[in-house]
C-alpha cells in the first residue's frame, strides 16, 4: 500500500514488482515441476510399461512355441503315424529359430531391468535344452530309437516344462513391473493434482495479495488526492474571493478618487473655458473632452470590476449591460438573447460568479477567435440558469492547453453547484455553456 513520508505518497511499485516477481516465480517453479514430471512419467510409461507389453508378448510367443514343443515330443512318443524320430528335426529346426529369435528380443526388451542372472539361467536353460535335442537326433539317426524316446521322456520333457515354468515367472515378473510403474504413474498424477492445488493457492494468494496492495495504494492515492482537491478547492476559493476584494477595492478607488479628481478637472476646465480668452478657448475645450473620455472609461472599467447594476438590478441586467459595453469596446456584433420576464433572480454572491464567466467568455473570443459576431443566450428557470456563448472562430486546438482564465471559469461554476462545458462546435468555433442550480433561497437580492 502507498505510504505517507514526509507529507509526500511512497511509490507503491516496489512492494507491486515485488508481488509480481513472486507470482512469476510461483508459475516458473510450477512449470517447472509440472514439465519435469511429465518427463518421468513419459520415460516410466515408455520404457518400463512399453517395453514389458512388449516382453511379454515374446514370452507368450516362447510358451507358444514351448507349447508346440511338447506337442511334438508327445507326438514323437506315441508314434501313431509310424514316423521315424528323425523324421521330426525339419519341425523342431523351425520351433528352434522361432524361440531363438523370441528370445533374442525378450532378452533386448528386458534389458537392465532384469536380474542379469536370470537372462543367463534362461539363456542356459535353452542351451542345454537344444544340446539334449542334438544329442536325440544323433540317436535316432544312428537308428536307436528307442534310447531316442527315453530321452525324450526322461529329459527333454522335465526340460520344457521347466522352461515353460520360467517363462511363466517372467511374465509374472514383467506384470508386476507393470504394475509397480502403473502405481508410480499414479503417484506421479497424484504429485501433479497436489501441487495444482498448491500452484493454485499460492496464485490465488498472490493475486489476492497484489490487488489488497493496489486496492489500498489506490485508496490512499484516491484520499490524498482527494484531499489535495479539497485543499484546491478551498484556495481557489480564496483566491476567488481575495480577487473579488481586490476588484471592488480597485472599482472603489477608481470610482471614489480617480472619478471625484477627473470631475473636479472637468469643472476647472469648463469654468476655465469661460473665463480664458478667445485664442485659448478650442484649447481648453478639447482638454476637458478628454478629460470626460478618460471618466468615463474609468466609470466602465470600475463597473466591470464591481458591477453595481448587479447588486440594484439583478443579473439579467448586468449582462444586457455589460454585452453592450463589450460592443463598443472591440466592435464585436453580440447576438444577445435575454431571458423571459419575471424570471427568478439569482442572489448577488451567486450571480456575481456567472458574471464573471461570462466575462472571460467574452474577452477569450476579443482575444483569440478572430470573428466579428458571437452569440449569448441566458436562460432562466426557477430551478436552474443555464448560460451559453457561441463564437464561429477557429475552435480550440488539439494542442491547446487550459491556462488560468479556463481554470478561474470551473472553479466559479464549482463554487455555485454548476456545470461548465467548453468544446468545439462544427464547422467551427467554440462554446462555452454554464448550467447552475438556482436555489429556493435566493429568490431576493443577496449581498455576499
Amino acid at each position: 500500500m502507498a505510504v505517507l513520508v514526509h507529507g509526500r505518497l511512497s511509490s507503491p511499485t516496489g512492494r507491486l514488482l515485488a508481488g509480481v516477481l513472486f507470482t512469476l516465480l510461483v508459475i516458473g517453479a510450477y512449470a517447472g515441476y509440472t514439465l519435469q514430471s511429465v518427463r518421468r512419467m513419459r520415460q516410466v510409461q515408455t520404457d518400463i510399461i512399453d517395453q514389458n507389453r512388449k516382453a511379454s508378448l515374446q514370452l507368450i510367443r516362447i510358451q507358444s512355441d514351448l507349447n508346440a514343443l511338447a506337442l511334438a515330443m508327445r507326438d514323437m512318443l506315441d508314434n501313431l503315424d509310424g514316423y521315424p524320430l528323425s523324421a521330426w528335426a525339419g519341425q523342431l529346426d523351425r520351433i528352434r529359430d522361432n524361440l531363438d529369435d523370441a528370445i533374442r528380443r525378450e532378452s533386448e526388451l528386458a534389458g537392465s531391468r532384469r536380474d542379469p542372472q536370470q537372462t543367463t539361467y534362461l539363456l542356459s536353460s535353452f542351451s542345454q535344452f537344444w544340446s539334449a535335442v542334438e544329442h536325440m537326433n544323433k540317436l535316432a539317426q544312428r537308428g536307436e530309437e528307442k534310447a531316442a524316446r527315453d530321452l525324450v521322456r526322461q529329459s527333454l520333457l522335465p526340460r520344457q516344462e521347466s522352461l515353460s515354468a520360467l517363462t511363466a515367472r517372467l511374465l509374472v515378473m514383467n506384470n508386476e513391473s507393470e504394475e509397480r510403474a502403473a502405481a508410480e504413474i499414479r503417484e506421479i498424477y497424484n504429485g501433479i493434482e497436489n501441487n495444482a492445488y498448491l500452484f493454485l493457492v499460492l496464485s490465488l494468494a498472490s493475486v489476492v495479495g497484489v490487488g489488497f496492495a493496489i486496492i489500498r495504494s489506490n485508496r490512499a492515492l484516491f484520499d490524498r488526492v482527494s484531499e489535495l482537491s479539497d485543499q484546491r478547492r478551498e484556495l481557489a476559493q480564496e483566491l476567488i474571493s481575495t480577487q473579488e476584494s481586490t476588484f471592488r477595492a480597485v472599482s472603489r478607488d477608481l470610482h471614489d478618487e480617480f472619478g471625484q479628481i477627473l470631475t473636479a478637472v472637468g469643472a476647472m476646465l469648463k469654468r476655465a473655458g469661460r473665463l480664458a480668452p478667445s485664442d485659448f478657448q478650442e484649447q481648453v475645450r478639447e482638454a476637458n473632452e478628454v478629460v470626460q473620455e478618460s471618466l468615463e472609461k474609468i466609470r466602465g472599467l470600475s463597473q466591470s470590476l464591481q458591477p453595481v447594476i448587479l447588486d440594484e438590478q439583478g443579473l439579467a441586467a448586468a449582462v444586457q449591460w455589460y454585452v453592450s459595453v463589450f460592443e463598443r469596446q472591440t466592435g464585436i456584433t453580440i447576438d444577445y438573447q435575454p431571458p423571459a420576464v419575471d424570471t427568478p433572480e439569482m442572489a448577488t454572491s451567486a450571480a456575481i460568479h456567472v458574471f464573471r464567466i461570462l466575462q472571460e467568455a467574452l474577452n477569450n473570443i476579443a482575444r483569440h477567435a478572430r470573428v466579428t459576431q458571437a452569440r449569448v443566450r441566458l436562460t432562466i428557470t426557477p430551478e436552474t440558469l443555464r448560460l451559453e456563448v457561441v463564437d464561429a472562430g477557429g475552435g480550440i486546438p488539439l494542442s491547446y492547453k487550459a491556462g488560468i482564465g479556463l481554470a478561474g471559469m470551473r472553479e466559479r461554476a464549482a463554487l455555485i453547484g454548476g456545470s461548465l462545458e467548453i468544446g468545439n462546435v462544427n464547422p467551427n468555433g467554440t462554446r462555452v455553456v454554464l448550467t447552475a442550480p438556482i436555489p429556493e433561497t435566493s429568490g431576493g437580492q443577496e449581498n455576499g
